[in-house]
């Protein structure tokens, strides 16, 4: 197919275009639905976030570029445009230079699916399972490569290398194969001329990516430099993958992952980061990063690491012992979501300036984000340069970056004036993309044409030496495919002679012609380049076992190493290799370094130690009978507390023992405390653990120098004497306060009815601190006991006047039916308690119980609490609408209006709370997108801010946001700051995520015109 073609008819019939999609969009929601609830939902649902907008229109192409400002150093071309793609969402470059697109029209849904079930993040259930192709529904999805034949530096051809694809994300050449990511599967079709076209149906190589968010499904599929096959994973969707040789690899959210072609291995390469990860780069020492949809740049992941998620949404790690996660990259710049894809620009076409800068592409500003790389220990802080590519064009949604042959950086922009995918209705402007090139503003010439799998072995050494990036890379790729082992004299010279780059590029290509043997892994851990060494390790631990020769090599290195990042590598492998290599090696990083302070290492550490726990008891031991170990700033911060409460949470006979011999031999009351602590943590939430006679024992022993720990332990055995002990420490006002506070507590977890009359006393009696009341009454609500509500709302009268002990005691009512009645009778009949001591965020609480009987009290007693009806909500909308912009506003007033009315919440402008998103980074530019969130803030709720409502096997409703999940525990934090809840998993009957927030939707009601106006002209202020 010729180019260039139908462009501008194609513009003037753009109207009719836009609206035969919204015609068959409506007709398809039938289609879609399984049943008339999904249909009804779909139909009813409110969208959310950046959807089509009727009054942002197209530029066409030829007039696109005018919109777009870039620095004079620059220049920036339009490369493709419709019709020739449409909706591309992966870009990349074979080894003859051409460029291939994948073009995602098929989203959001896969063809011959009908959906079953929907949940109010658009996360859908379908009622069968794809078929890989060729069998099962053809999809819109195309992958389309296309090439320069004349050498003038614009793409003239295409040609649809495969089609009929049905929810397709990416596409990488190589081993004569065209790799297909089409979730579920990983396809391999195969490509034996390497003509880019395939030679028959393809081979499923892993199956069970998930697809019930397909704007989070499997994604950015490209090669890494140690012959491995990469992707990203993102938030809402799940896996279960499988290949002929890895199974049940399951998972849940954000990660990236990888697939070893020729041994068939699946793994996940590291878990969490980035919220929705959609993006894999490689930077030339071999860093894997990622972008993200939060206010930062992204992640440097670390092999093996866990990383932050959004618990709640999002999900679990896969180890539930992991005690921790690292973070993105911290950021230092404008916060402004969201930059989900990136490069670090390594071409060496654009002026030196950008070198090693990344450029991040930010699809809900239009803009691209320059960003600088700083050390911090074993990994970067980023700090934000200038917006190096802005337009005014709303529909600019870039989706893709990448390096191309000439040194150029392309972006893949999905060009669309809706962004979010928090929308059931498929309103897609389908048949529109672009791809551009940003280049020197000197206009290089087009490179000549190439057909790196024709050149020679000395030619493809020579690329390794090649100042782009991309034909390194693309280099590598093709000595993977050949395994030629002529090439290793000519790479063992290069390694022994080259540059420090050239000497990596060597070694990975002597890794992908024939793996890495003893004696290229003494050079390489040998070597004065830090990244040789660290990439060294790296492939002798995928090895997971070493020779002895080679371990001691490896100790060698261990014991001397100067740079952060390659000690870090080394305790990723250490979790890789085999029990007593893995604990000799942390032995040894521990005795001849501190790291405490590295962003990453003490972590690392753990999940290295963590791995062989409880699989090589006795290594562990043995490890720790050297008291230099136990003394380490990372044993004494990270890993002993961790230990002991990884062995308390599993439990069991050996893990008790553990437990036991650790206290034994701890050197010092400082460690003993320690350890302490971590059965503390491990218990916590648990009813009853029954702990046996020789650990009881010995934490007697240590009575002395533990304080009260050891009738703590009692009390969670239900000891009499123990818990007699303790009432009469509690009910004791000159005992100290902290002592008291930590028994009313355990009082609350250990599940004694007989201490309920002595908790109800504390609250009751004028002379209980209001700490004591406070922590009284939430140790009461885990009691499912009559007169609580009843005596309670009785004795209110007598205690509201302290805030905090108000707070908890509504939370109590709030939390059982029987309770909340009696609370609703004191309202409303004697009338001793006052509507008014109850603020929004309390009132909406009582909803929680679902009782119909309740909600119509609460409706009648807070009718402001009732939430609006959507023509209510339209109303509003409308009439607020004509008030922004109108008139004289005064900022000032509005900032200390924002101050006083959202401020406690939300943070704008380096001001205000962080119990609610901080909302600098958003869109705040459009002021119905504003309206809209405020006058209905359920409409989009946004990670990492959503609230579960649990229900206790007793009855109990609790709410709170997932702070952690971990062995057989789950922490719940309160919405708005407070105490956190620890229960067993045991006692949850059901949990599931609100559909409402803590924001109210009436906060404009009570300002006057020109307030909203003011507080308006403030939001919607871009410094």
């Amino acid at each position: 197919m010729h180019l260039k073609h139908l462009r501008v008819s194609i513009w003037f019939l753009l109207p009719l275009l836009i609206f035969s999609c919204k015609k068959e969009s409506e007709l398809g929601i039938k289609d879609l639905a399984a049943n008339e609830d999904v249909a009804n939902f779909m139909e009813n649902y409110k969208g959310r976030g950046v959807l089509t907008d009727s009054l942002a229109t197209p530029t066409a192409p030829e007039d696109v570029l005018k919109d777009f400002t870039i620095p004079e150093d620059l220049s920036l071309e339009l490369v493709l445009s419709e019709p020739e793609i449409a909706q591309p969402i992966q870009v990349s470059f074979d080894h003859k230079g051409r460029m291939w697109v994948v073009q995602y029209q098929q989203y959001p849904y896969p063809k011959g699916l009908k959906i079953t079930a929907i949940d109010n993040h658009t996360r859908v259930k379908f009622d069968k399972k794809l078929d890989p192709p060729p069998a099962g529904a053809k999809g819109a999805d195309t992958i389309t490569f296309f090439e320069d034949t004349n050498g003038d530096g614009k793409y003239d051809k295409s040609t649809d290398a495969i089609s009929g694809l049905n929810i397709t994300t990416g596409v990488a050449l190589g081993r004569k194969k065209i790799w297909v990511l089409s979730p579920p599967f990983l396809l391999a079709y195969a490509d034996e001329n390497e003509d880019g076209l395939p030679e028959g149906d393809p081979e499923v190589h892993l199956e069970g990516f998930g697809l019930e968010d397909t704007h989070a499904v499997a994604n950015s599929l490209r090669w890494g430099p140690d012959g491995w096959l990469y992707g990203a994973q993102g938030s809402t969707t799940t896996a279960n993958i499988n290949s002929k040789v890895s199974k049940n690899v399951a998972f849940l959210g954000q990660a990236i992952w990888r697939y070893h072609p020729e041994t068939n291995v699946f793994e996940l390469f590291s878990e969490g980061g980035g919220n929705n990860a959609f993006n894999v780069e490689f930077d030339r020492k071999g860093r894997v990063f990622s972008g993200t949809n939060g206010y930062d740049r992204g992640p440097y992941y670390k092999q093996g690491a866990y990383y932050i998620k959004s618990w709640g949404k999002h999900g679990p790690l896969t180890n539930p012992y992991a005690f921790g996660y690292l973070p993105n990259m911290p950021l230092e710049g404008e916060k402004k979501r969201f930059t989900h894809s990136l490069i670090k620009y390594e071409g060496a076409a654009l002026p030196a300036y950008y070198n090693d800068l990344m450029f991040a592409i930010n699809p809900l500003h239009n803009f691209i984000q320059l960003t600088a790389f700083t050390e911090k220990g074993s990994s970067f802080e980023n700090v934000d340069k200038e917006i190096v590519l802005s337009t005014t064009d709303k529909w600019f949604r870039p989706v893709d970056i990448k390096l191309g042959p000439d040194g150029g950086i392309y972006i893949a922009d999905w060009y669309d004036s809706r962004l979010s995918h928090v929308d059931p209705r498929d309103t897609w402007h389908k048949t529109s993309g672009r791809i551009y090139r940003l280049g020197p503003k000197t206009g290089d010439k087009p490179i000549e044409s190439f057909d790196i799998s024709t050149y020679s072995n000395e030619e493809l050494v020579q690329l390794l030496s090649h100042e782009n990036k991309w034909f390194r890379q693309e280099a590598l790729r093709q000595f993977g495919d050949r395994k030629d082992l002529s090439s290793i004299p000519l790479l063992i010279k290069l390694l022994q002679t080259g540059t420090e780059q050239e000497v990596l590029e060597a070694l990975w290509a002597i890794n992908l012609t024939a793996g890495i043997s003893d004696e290229v892994g003494k050079m390489g851990l040998n070597h004065k380049d830090p990244f040789v060494r660290m990439w060294t390790v790296r492939l002798l631990g995928d090895k997971q076992s070493l020779s002895p020769a080679m371990f001691q090599e490896l100790q060698k290195l261990a014991a001397k190493e100067s740079h952060p990042e390659v000690r870090s590598q080394l305790m990723a492998s250490a979790k890789r290799l085999t029990s007593n290599q893995t604990f000799s090696l942390i032995e040894n990083l521990l005795n001849n370094h501190e790291d405490s302070e590295d962003p990453d290492i003490p972590l690392l550490t753990w999940w290295a130690l963590e791995e062989k726990a409880t699989s090589d008891r006795e290594g562990v031991l043995a490890m720790m009978a050297d008291d230099k170990i136990w003394n380490h700033p990372i044993m004494e911060k990270v890993l002993l507390g961790r230990l002991m409460q990884r062995y308390i949470m599993e439990g069991g006979e050996e893990n008790f023992a553990m437990a036991t011999q650790l206290l034994e031999e701890a050197p010092s009351s400082k460690h003993v405390k320690i350890l302490i602590e971590g059965l503390q943590e491990g218990l916590l939430g648990r009813e009853m653990v029954t702990l046996p006679d020789n650990l009881l024992k010995i934490l007697e022993k240590n009575n002395k120098e533990l304080g009260d720990s050891p009738l703590t332990l009692a009390l969670r055995r239900r000891e009499e004497k123990a818990l007699a002990e303790a009432l009469k420490i509690v009910k004791d006002p000159n005992a100290e306060i902290g002592l008291r506070l930590s028994y009313i507590q355990v009082l609350g977890e250990i599940n004694q009815d007989e201490v309920v009359p002595d908790l109800l006393n504390l609250v009751k009696n004028g002379q209980s601190s209001p700490v004591i009341k406070q922590t009284a009454l939430h140790a009461l609500q885990s009691y499912n006991q009559k007169e609580i509500g009843e005596q309670l709302s009785k004795a209110y009268p007598g205690f509201r006047d302290n805030v905090y002990v108000r707070e908890a005691a509504i939370s109590l009512f709030a939390s059982r039916k029987e309770w909340a009645m009696d609370f609703f009778n004191e309202i409303e009949q004697p009338k001793t308690i006052s509507p008014d001591d109850v603020d929004y965020h309390l009132a909406r609480r009582f909803r929680l119980l679902q009782d119909e009987e309740i909600n119509t009290r609460a409706d009648r007693i807070w009718p402001n609490s009732k939430l609006l009806t959507s023509e209510e909500k339209t109303k509003r909308i409308n009439a607020y609408g004509e008030l922004i912009g109108k008139g004289e506003q005064n900022v000032k007033k509005g900032r200390t209006l924002f101050l006083s009315n959202c401020g406690s919440c939300h943070q704008l402008n380096g001001e205000g709370g962080i119990s609610g998103p901080e909302l600098t980074g958003y869109d705040r530019s459009n002021p119905d997108y504003l309206l809209l969130h405020i006058v209905d803030p359920n409409a989009d709720i946004r990670e990492g801010y959503e609230v579960q409502r649990i229900v206790t096997t007793d009855g109990r409703i609790l709410e709170g946001r997932l702070k952690t999940q971990s062995g057989g525990t789950i922490t719940i934090e309160p919405p708005l700051g407070g105490k956190s809840t620890v229960l067993s998993q045991e006692r949850i009957a059901e949990m599931e995520v609100q559909q409402t927030t803590y924001m109210p939707e009436r906060i404009l009601e009570h300002l006057s015109d020109q307030e909203i106006s003011d507080l308006f002209a403030y939001l919607m202020q871009v410094k």
